[in-house]
């Protein structure tokens, strides 16, 4: 109690000096007063925190500790000052500091029990700054972020956050990748998970500018998710529509395309999607894609978006005939062979067309696109089943993860960065950014 009492006069009277000092001045605004009692409550809150802090260790010095290097028996030797940069600015502390005879290696009782980290930022302060650094360009969001806290922080340190917690993101998926390898942790989570009555999954890739040794180029981030909906398919090929799904997360890589089959495979298994009732991919024509769907889920529904494969129908109309009238009758009844999945229709409608000398490129595209994905292309059955058939999810996920923020005007990545940030975005708009920073609350003991 005495801690306590002591430590309430020394912040009285700290709290008193800043008082005075606002109470005596002469503003000339609001806003300048709002400024001024921001600083001050900062100050309030470095004298709390350290304050706090140093309470935490009020056990110590004691003769010895457990060493946590090999629980010999350390021996104090001093108290140390460190530094460390939170949420309410820089605060300085005391802590004991103690070394093994046995293993000759050194430890601080209180930096461990806490996760402090002296000389960095500390972990809530990673987070925010990690945050930040997701959504917006690292100078730009290291200017708000200073606005907004009056905690500066350069756009290296905002970058370097943000890619820690990304390069945790990559800790886990390996974790995952390691789980769903496990036959044991497999069988379990057959017995005892929830099975999903039906779960979607989405692939699509989106290119990011590349550093490369021969200077920079575009390489394919390819994104995943896992998600849900609720809502009834369309009912209308000429109407517009978007899912509104639900429990989305997302995965992301710059890898070849077996390797991010991996993933796949990993992060389904977080979702129980080998042992969903239904199972069902939606995706483009890519046939990496399919491949990869093929390969580590044979048994689920594959579905080409509608979007997409409408997408071939108009270029044959535009180049086969000026009246615009006859185009778009031509337009309207294709699209509506396709939606009822009469693909023969499709692709024959097509032929009429391959010989034709504006048109026949177009046609010839469409029809071995509708070849190759015909038994993804099945809509009327898809629709009777209520499945969905539009990959709007992913799309939206690559526009979020890679357009918006890895192609910000003249950014030129390396690719280890540019794989973190994406990283951490995807935790970050999959709601799992708590649990990825409380993962690095308390980092492992340095040696």
């Amino acid at each position: 109690m005495a801690d306590f009492a002591e430590l309430g006069k020394e912040f009285g009277a700290y709290i008193l000096k800043l008082t005075t000092e606002m109470m005596l001045g002469n503003p000339g605004s609001l806003s300048e007063m709002e400024r001024d009692l921001r600083i001050k409550l900062q100050k309030m809150g470095q004298f709390l925190l350290g304050s706090w802090i140093m309470l935490q260790a009020k056990d110590d010095p004691n003769e010895h500790r457990k060493c946590p290097h090999c629980d010999g028996k350390a021996k104090y030797q001093y108290k140390r000052e460190a530094t460390l940069l939170t949420v309410v600015g820089q605060i300085k502390y005391q802590r004991a500091y103690y070394v093994c005879p046995d293993c000759r290696k050194g430890h601080y009782p209180l930096d461990i029990a806490l996760g402090l980290r002296p000389g960095e930022i500390s972990a809530e302060l990673e987070s925010l700054s990690g945050m930040t650094g997701a959504q917006l360009a690292f100078g730009q969001g290291s200017e708000l972020f200073e606005a907004l806290t009056l905690v500066s922080l350069s756009d290296h340190s905002m970058a370097k956050a943000t890619q820690a917690i990304g390069a945790e993101v990559k800790e886990q998926e390996i974790e995952w990748k390691a789980q769903s390898q496990d036959i044991d942790w497999l069988q379990t989570q057959k017995r005892e998970a929830e099975h999903p009555k039906r779960l979607y999954g989405a692939i699509d890739a989106a290119k990011v500018h590349i550093r490369g040794e021969d200077g920079a180029v575009w390489r394919d981030m390819k994104v995943g998710a896992w998600f849900t909906t609720h809502m009834e398919p369309p009912t209308s090929p000429h109407e517009d529509w978007e899912i509104r799904a639900t429990d989305i997360s997302y995965y992301c890589d710059i890898q070849p395309a077996e390797q991010f089959g991996d993933l796949i495979w990993a992060t389904g298994c977080q979702h129980q999607a080998q042992l969903a009732e239904e199972l069902v991919f939606l995706g483009d024509g890519a046939e990496w894609i399919w491949n990869q769907v093929q390969t580590h889920y044979p048994k689920a529904t594959q579905i080409v978006d509608w979007f997409h494969a409408a997408q071939y129908i108009p270029p044959i109309a535009k180049a086969a005939f000026t009246d615009e009238t006859q185009q778009q009758n031509w337009i309207r009844k294709v699209r509506t062979y396709l939606w009822e999945g009469q693909l023969d229709a499709v692709i024959a409608a097509c032929e009429h067309f391959s010989d034709h000398l504006q048109a026949g490129h177009d046609a010839l595209t469409a029809i071995t696109y509708f070849q190759n994905n015909r038994q993804r292309m099945d809509y009327a059955t898809y629709r009777a089943k209520g499945y969905q058939i539009g990959s709007g999810t992913i799309e939206s996920g690559c526009k979020r993860i890679v357009t918006q923020r890895l192609k910000v005007p003249g950014a030129i990545w390396n690719l280890d960065g540019a794989v973190k940030t994406a990283k951490a975005r995807a935790a970050l708009l999959s709601g799992r950014w708590s649990d990825i920073t409380a993962r690095r609350a308390h980092l492992p003991l340095a040696a």
